[in-house]
This record gives structure tokens, C-alpha cells and sequence, in this order.
């Protein structure tokens, strides 16, 4: 019982350190997917962050270096980030680059938080970087379920109680947004944040027919977000299991 008790408690912390994996994965399958002769990101560019995405991936997994390692990993995570909000080669329309690039940006968070649980000394600026990026998702998401025509329909059409039930979240997600950039209650927010997030994943993301066939998704890059979304309610999974209640973190 005390084994599979332990287990379940590193469990965030095994998933998450091989997400590399399946950066390297997708990255592949997106690029195969767009079959150009120019792809928009230089080949040796991408096989490069492979290569990276499977070291790390690897290490990580053998328990070396997992500090400075998600450290890279939440580095190259930002890269993509930035080059799949920025890159016009890509093609992406407005909405897309958005969804895609900001839950990047909270799975950058999650590595940095990451990061963090792996110190013996903990430090204050590490953690403050993880909750800030992870702020920034949030916000972000906001901002997407009510300004972005294409989530906000995918919203309303998914999830019961219409608007109100997006005023509701948007609510729990703002006060999320607030727990991350003060420092405050983040075990109790984490909770919800992670139940919020697993059923808008399962009932909005996970619809991949509806975002391949009716909003012009590429398949592989739905698949992306999803992972990704996993990757963010795993890292709330891990601040429950790893942070503490504490007001505030001194």
C-alpha cells in the first residue's frame, strides 16, 4: 500500500519528466503533416530541437540532471512559443497561433515549477519565474475564451450553461491568475485549476473532428495542443502533491 501510495505521489513528476518524448513526437508529425519542400523552420533547426527533445527526454527519465534539464526543455518550449506566434512562413491564422503559443508558454511554467521541486536549496526566483509564466497562460486563456471568436463558439458549443458557465470560469481562472502571480494558495488553486483544465480539454479539445473539420486545425497540431494541455494539469497534479498551503512562500 505504501509503495503504490508513493507511486501515485511521483507520478506528476514521472509523466512529466518525459514530455520531451512527445515535443520530438509532434514536432515530426507537424512537419510531416504540412509535407513541404520548404518546410518553414530550417532542417537543420529541427533536428537539432529533436535531438535536444529526445536528450533531455532520456536524462530526465533517468533521474540526471533534471534541474538544469527542464530548465532547457522550458527554454526550447518558449522558443517554439515565440517562432509559432511570430513565423508567417507557418501560415497559422491569428486564433491558431494564439492557442498554440500560449499553452507553450504554461508548459514552459510547469518546467520551471519543475525545475524548482528538483533543488535541494530552493529558490525563490526560480519558483517566482514558474508561477509568472504559468500567470501568464491563464490570463491569456481568459483572453482567449472570451475575445477569440473561434474558442468562444468552441466554448459555448461544448460546454453546458452557455454563457454563464464562461463568466464561472473565467472567474476561477482569473482568481487562478492572481493565486500564480502573488504567490498565495497555490496547493487550493492548483485543485481546481486542475479540474477546470481536465474538463475543458475532454470536452473541447479532445472534439479533434470538430477543430480539423470545421476551424481548419491541422491534425498533428491538435494533437499537440491536447498534449500540452496535459502537460499543464499535470503540472497542477504536481503542485499539489509537491507545494505547500503556506500563505506565501518565503
Amino acid at each position: 500500500m505504501e509503495k503504490i501510495s508513493n507511486f501515485c505521489w511521483d507520478l506528476p513528476e514521472i509523466i512529466l519528466a518525459r514530455f520531451p518524448f512527445i515535443s520530438a513526437f509532434t514536432l515530426l508529425m507537424i512537419l510531416a503533416e504540412r509535407d513541404e519542400k520548404y518546410p518553414p523552420i530550417p532542417p537543420r533547426l529541427i533536428y537539432s530541437h529533436i535531438a535536444i527533445f529526445l536528450a533531455v527526454g532520456f536524462l530526465m527519465s533517468a533521474r540526471v540532471k533534471r534541474k538544469e534539464l527542464s530548465l532547457v526543455y522550458a527554454g526550447q518550449l518558449l522558443y517554439f512559443a515565440y517562432n509559432t506566434y511570430t513565423n508567417e512562413n507557418l501560415r497559422y491564422t491569428e486564433p491558431q497561433r494564439i492557442r498554440m503559443s500560449v499553452r507553450l508558454v504554461g508548459c514552459a511554467g510547469v518546467l520551471v515549477l519543475f525545475s524548482y521541486f528538483q533543488e535541494q536549496v530552493k529558490s525563490r526566483q526560480l519558483r517566482k519565474l514558474g508561477e509568472t509564466l504559468v500567470g501568464i497562460f491563464l490570463i491569456a486563456y481568459v483572453y482567449i475564451i472570451n475575445n477569440t471568436y473561434e474558442d468562444k463558439r468552441a466554448f459555448l458549443m461544448h460546454i453546458p450553461g452557455g454563457d454563464w458557465s464562461r463568466y464561472f470560469i473565467t472567474l476561477v481562472l482569473a482568481c487562478g491568475a492572481i493565486s500564480f502571480f502573488s504567490g498565495y494558495f497555490l496547493r487550493d488553486v492548483s485543485i481546481s485549476l486542475a479540474i477546470v483544465f481536465a474538463i475543458l480539454t475532454v470536452a473541447i479539445d479532445c472534439d479533434i473532428q470538430y477543430w480539423v473539420n470545421k476551424r481548419g486545425m491541422l491534425y498533428w497540431n491538435q494533437v499537440r495542443v491536447i498534449a500540452d494541455d496535459l502537460c499543464i494539469i499535470i503540472g497542477f497534479c504536481l503542485l499539489i502533491s509537491r507545494g505547500d498551503n503556506k500563505i506565501k512562500m518565503d
